[in-house]
C-alpha cells in the first residue's frame, strides 16, 4: 500500500512537471522535447492510476465485512 502511495505521488509530480514543461517552455517544439514531455505526462498518469483502484477495493471489502457482521 505504501509503495502504491509513493508511486501515486511520484506520478502526480511527473504529470505536473510534464504539463508545466508543455505550457511554459518551448521544449515541446523539438522532437526530443516532445518525447520528454509526452513521456513525463504518460508515465505520470500510468503511475498514478492504480492507487485509487486499490483504495476502492479496500473500501468495498470493508463494506462487505460490515454487512456480514451480526447486529
Amino acid at each position: 500500500m505504501k509503495t502504491l502511495k509513493v508511486m501515486h505521488w511520484v506520478g502526480l509530480f511527473m504529470f505536473i512537471i510534464g504539463v508545466l514543461a508543455y505550457l511554459f517552455t518551448d521544449m515541446a517544439l523539438v522532437i526530443s522535447g516532445m518525447v520528454l514531455v509526452s513521456s513525463l505526462i504518460g508515465l505520470g498518469l500510468v503511475m498514478m492510476s492504480p492507487f485509487p483502484i486499490v483504495i476502492f477495493i479496500q473500501w468495498a471489502r470493508e463494506q462487505d465485512k460490515k454487512r456480514d457482521e451480526p447486529i
